[in-house]
């Protein structure tokens, strides 16, 4: 699944191709995946016509806000196997059977959402509307720009094990299992430890190795795994910079012991009983 850095990457490179567009055309295979109040004849038609103005993001859910009364906005979440793709009328290369939603824009651009095993999301409605879904009305603070207050009462707050409060994207938008690891294992802290029994030392460590471990892996472009890729189809190389995840059986980069693998939150998670106490 995309994490904070793929999603902020995909809308830092949609951003210069297809703001101040028109959308001209809508198509979509796929209407489980649409979440709106319209139907699918009348959003098609309310959406044609609006123009791009700009691009935001909160956690994994990237928005489109449009021109028009209300401020319509688009939302995308790409879950498990989506993407968002730009391409040209004339340089359609992508496997149309796996091209759930198609925003047809001005100057012969297509924005194409592909997701072949069909578990991505497209919301749209006014801000008034948006808020009302329950996945987008309980969205906690995007972490990057995460406040060291807030997470700490967060962390306070909490008694869960602390790989479960970074995957809990209500705390903390954004955080996937690979960031979630990468992040414990800087931070030199235990997954299996509870957020409340954190020490300040460890609490600092924690936020400062959610800084890190993100811009690390936006500066990388994000972790390119299976068929996920850039909208210019481009790719990530942080997976080849992982110190934790997907490293089980391999030295730990610190002190070489090898790293281990338990299920913890209900996912795989790689740590070093070492280095992470």
């Amino acid at each position: 699944m995309p994490e904070l850095p793929e999603v902020e990457i995909t809308m830092r490179k949609l951003a210069p191709k297809i703001l101040r567009r028109k959308i001209i055309s809508f198509y979509s295979d796929w209407p489980r995946g649409l979440h709106s109040h319209y139907s699918l004849d009348k959003l098609s038609k309310d959406l044609r016509g609006r123009k791009i103005l700009r691009l935001s993001r909160i956690g994994k859910v990237i928005f489109l806000h449009l021109s028009g009364q209300n401020s319509p906005r688009i939302a995308f979440h790409q879950r498990m196997s989506g993407r968002l793709l730009i391409l040209d009328d004339s340089d359609f290369t992508v496997n149309a059977k796996h091209i759930r939603i198609k925003l047809g824009l001005s100057g012969s651009k297509i924005l194409a959402f592909v997701d072949p095993r069909k578990f991505g999301i497209m919301w749209y409605g006014s801000s008034e509307h948006l808020d009302k879904y329950s996945y987008l009305q309980k969205l906690g603070p995007d972490a990057l720009s995460l406040s060291k207050k807030y997470f700490y009462n967060a962390l306070n707050n909490k008694r869960i094990g602390i790989k479960a409060f970074l995957l809990r994207q209500d705390i903390l938008a954004g955080v996937g299992n690979i960031v979630a690891d990468e992040v414990l294992w800087e931070a030199k802290i235990n997954p299996q430890l509870k957020s409340n029994s954190l020490s300040i030392n460890q609490k600092n460590s924690l936020f400062l190795a959610i800084k890190k471990v993100l811009k690390r892996s936006i500066a990388l472009g994000g972790s390119s795994m299976r068929d996920w890729v850039h909208p210019d189809q481009d790719r990530g190389s942080y997976q080849d910079n992982w110190r934790a995840y997907g490293r089980a059986g391999k030295k730990c980069f610190r002190c070489g012991t090898i790293l281990k693998r338990a299920i913890i939150a209900g996912r795989g998670t790689v740590f070093c009983v070492h280095c992470q106490k």
